[in-house]
């Protein structure tokens, strides 16, 4: 008796020596990774891994009464409980085939081989009930397993092995043996797997520590409104220094043009499923390109993740590191951590630019619009009709007291219904148009849903953001011309709503047109302030779009059903919940 239990010690003992030395292996690592679960080829290195269990504890085991003693339990029953169905199955298979094979007239055989099926059965089926549970194996629960699926063995032998007298002869020696030490060793067999997974949930939790080290120390230049090469530059090196790897590469929406100073290109055609997505993905494809980025490809991974503001992806974050990575999912990790903290610290940069854009905007306003000039000109026009059409010359006193009352209450609200903006350039329209009379024609053509009904809270605009692009169109575009001509037209656009403001001036001219498109401060720059604000609110790829020559001026914007960035204030008015007065 007590060489059957030295036995089975001596047997585990090496099991659990080879499984020690395996774990130390990184490609068994990567198979046993939680995110490689469901990757076939990682899968058919575990079934090979504890099918060679399976065939190594046949063949160690000791002959007794005609049968073999041995642990073979452990590579099935535990290929089951660690891989799932697919590798469970498949070590079992191997343990079975080559159990029936090695002792083919053993009188046994063929019950061991069918008890073998049964333990991966078991163990795979174990898997699924605590995976959709999601819980993980305890001390008592892989001892009671392990002994059910020992006491099992003992059915299929005394149901299946003949003569009857001597299976329960062979039963009533090795059940005790073989229960008890194989619960206990699958226990400690277990623990050595599970402290590979362990080691990856240490290292997970390392890498988002080190994520939050290296955003710490590059929060002064994601902070920037403006970063420059060199700031992207300075990113790449902090990143390379603290996460150890092999290239770093910031590229804009596009996928293509890299904002840091690199020689590494990514291939467009990588990025396709991060473009389609919207979401982090790990790159480790390998092509029969040539040429020295794609070499350089051969030799590393890339993972990716998108910078974004608000729901807009402005830009993508690439790392390189070597092929062999211990956790995908702990990289990507690490990535997903800096990306979501440069975006976050990106969108609060962008809302103090934003606030500090509309106070400028907003002192501007009232500098420009309450003003002696437009106020004289204003009550000049009306006191014009006062004798001659009273009528008249009440409605335009109305249209000015909307014009200065939404001027002033602008600073009350970040966004407002295109409905009141429209209000008030329809107000200041009508004092221009009566001021010059037949020299300005004024066309509005708003689709009709945006300013009323079920649509009205859906369409929101900055506040002030349409008064100085129709106010430019009407001074230095169509008042240029002997009878001007000034156009709002509005429509739905997926994903929000599109206002364009048309006039028949003489254009832009190409300095005044550089400047803007090189956001150049130079005189007036009442079309930067507004392109700055639009890009601030709704994303980098917004703004102003542009159109000149010497037939007129057109300018195009975007308002999208979602900002960027937005107050909770902002929120309340979208959902009609806006409580102020």
């Amino acid at each position: 008796m007590y060489s059957l239990y030295s036995s089975l010690i001596i047997n585990i003992s090496l099991l659990v020596l080879i499984a020690t030395l395996l774990t130390k292996i990184t490609f068994v690592k990567q198979a046993m990774a939680e995110e490689h679960a469901y990757r076939t080829m990682d899968q058919l290195i575990l079934v090979v891994i504890f099918g060679g269990f399976c065939i190594f504890s046949t063949c160690s085991g000791v002959r007794v009464n005609g049968a073999i003693q041995n642990t073979r339990v452990l590579g099935a029953l535990a290929a089951g409980l660690l891989g799932g169905p697919m590798v469970g199955m498949g070590a079992a298979v191997i343990g079975a085939v080559h159990r029936f094979l090695y002792d083919p007239t053993g009188f046994t055989s063929l019950a061991c081989a069918m008890s073998t099926l049964f333990e991966g059965a078991i163990g795979s089926f174990v898997w699924l009930i605590f995976k959709r549970r999601e819980r993980k194996q305890t001390t008592l629960s892989l001892f009671l397993i392990t002994a059910f699926a020992e006491c099992s063995q003992m059915g299929f032998i005394l149901a299946i092995a003949r003569p009857f007298s001597d299976a329960l002869a062979l039963v009533k020696v090795i059940a005790v043996p073989m229960t008890l030490v194989n619960s206990l060793g699958m226990i400690l067999f277990f623990s050595v797997f599970d402290e590979v997974f362990t080691s990856q949930d240490l290292l997970a939790a390392n890498k988002i520590r080190l994520a939050l080290t290296i955003a710490d120390e590059c929060i002064p230049y994601i902070q920037k409104t403006a970063r420059t090469r060199s700031d992207y530059d300075a990113m790449a090196e902090i990143i390379k220094k603290y996460a150890n790897c092999n290239g770093v590469l910031f590229l804009e929406r596009d996928g293509k043009t890299g904002l840091n100073d690199t020689k590494l290109v990514i291939p467009p055609e990588l990025f396709l499923e991060l473009c389609e997505e919207n979401k982090s993905v790990a790159f480790c494809r390998v092509t029969d390109k040539k040429d020295v980025n794609y070499r350089y490809l051969r030799r590393y991974s890339a993972f990716g993740a998108p910078l974004t503001q608000g729901k807009v992806i402005w830009a993508y974050l690439v790392i390189f590191l070597p092929r062999q990575v211990l956790s995908t999912q702990a990289e990507m990790d690490f990535l997903e951590g800096f990306a979501k903290f440069f975006s976050t610290n990106y969108e609060l940069a962008q809302a103090e630019k934003q606030k500090k854009l509309r106070q400028r905007a907003e002192y501007q306003a009232l500098q420009s619009q309450i003003n002696p000039h437009f106020l004289f000109n204003s009550l000049n026009t009306i006191s014009f009709f006062c004798r001659e059409k009273p009528e008249r010359a009440r409605e335009l006193l109305l249209a000015l007291s909307v014009y200065f009352r939404n001027t002033l209450e602008a600073t009350d609200a970040y966004m407002i219904p295109l409905e009141k903006e429209l209000a008030h350039v329809k107000a200041y329209l009508e004092l221009e148009e009566a001021r010059f009379e037949e020299r300005l024609t004024v066309k509005i053509n708003v689709d009709p849903d945006s300013c009323g009904g079920e649509q009205k809270k859906e369409v929101l605009v900055p506040t002030l953001i349409l008064q100085p692009i129709v106010e430019n169109a009407v001074k230095h575009g169509a008042m240029k011309r002997e009878h001007g001509v000034v156009t709002i037209t509005g429509r739905f656009e997926e994903p929000g709503y599109s206002v364009v403001v048309t006039d028949n001036g003489p254009g832009l001219s190409p300095q005044a047109l550089e400047n803007f498109r090189q956001r150049k401060k130079e005189g007036k720059y009442g079309l930067q302030n507004v392109d700055a604000r639009m890009r601030s609110i709704y994303g980098e790829n917004s703004g102003l779009f542009i159109d000149t020559g010497e037939d007129g001026t057109r300018v195009t914007m975007h308002f999208y059903k979602e900002p960027a960035y937005q107050t909770d204030a902002d929120k309340k008015l979208r959902t009609g919940k806006d409580d102020r007065r």
